[in-house]
C-alpha cells in the first residue's frame, strides 16, 4: 500500500479509536486514555496504537495498569468498531501500546525545572526603566 494511504488510514482508525474510548467503552477502570498516535504495516496486518493515560498525582502507575487491562480485553471490540468504518477487505491486528514519550517529556520538563529554578519575580528589578516625557533628554 502507498504511504499516503497508509497514512489516511491510520488517521481514520486513530479517530475511531478515540471515539470508541470515549463513548461506547462503558468501563469505570478505564482513566482518561487518549490515542496519540497509529502505525500500520506495510501490508496492512499490524495495527499499533499508542496510547497514554492523564492520572492525578501519586497514582499514574496504578490508572495505567487498570487502563491497560481494560484496553487488553476491549482489543476485539475496538478491533470490530474501526473495520465497521474502513472501507478495505480486511482489517489490521490490534495491539495497544503505552506510549513512554509523553510520561517521559514530563519527567525531563520537571528534571529541567529543578535544575534550573526560577528566581522569584520583583516588580523593580525586572521591570524596564521608565520612559523619559517628549522634550526630556533621556536618563541613563
Amino acid at each position: 500500500m502507498n504511504e499516503r494511504r497508509l497514512a489516511r488510514l491510520a488517521e481514520q482508525i486513530k479517530q475511531r479509536l478515540a471515539q470508541v474510548l470515549q463513548r461506547d467503552l462503558a468501563d469505570p477502570n478505564l482513566g482518561l486514555v487518549t490515542i496519540s498516535r497509529v502505525e500500520l504495516d506495510k501490508e496492512f496486518t499490524q495495527c499499533k496504537a499508542y496510547w497514554s493515560v492523564i492520572a492525578p498525582n501519586g497514582k499514574e502507575d496504578a490508572v495505567r495498569r487498570a487502563s491497560a487491562e481494560v484496553l487488553e480485553r476491549a482489543t476485539g471490540f475496538c478491533q470490530r468498531e474501526v473495520g465497521a468504518v474502513l472501507h478495505t477487505r480486511s482489517v489490521p491486528q490490534l495491539q495497544f501500546e503505552f506510549d513512554e514519550g509523553i510520561g517521559g517529556a514530563i519527567r525531563m520538563q520537571e528534571l529541567l525545572k529543578e535544575l534550573n529554578p526560577q528566581p522569584e519575580h520583583s516588580d523593580d528589578t525586572d521591570a524596564p526603566p521608565p520612559a523619559a516625557e517628549p522634550g526630556e533628554p533621556p536618563q541613563p
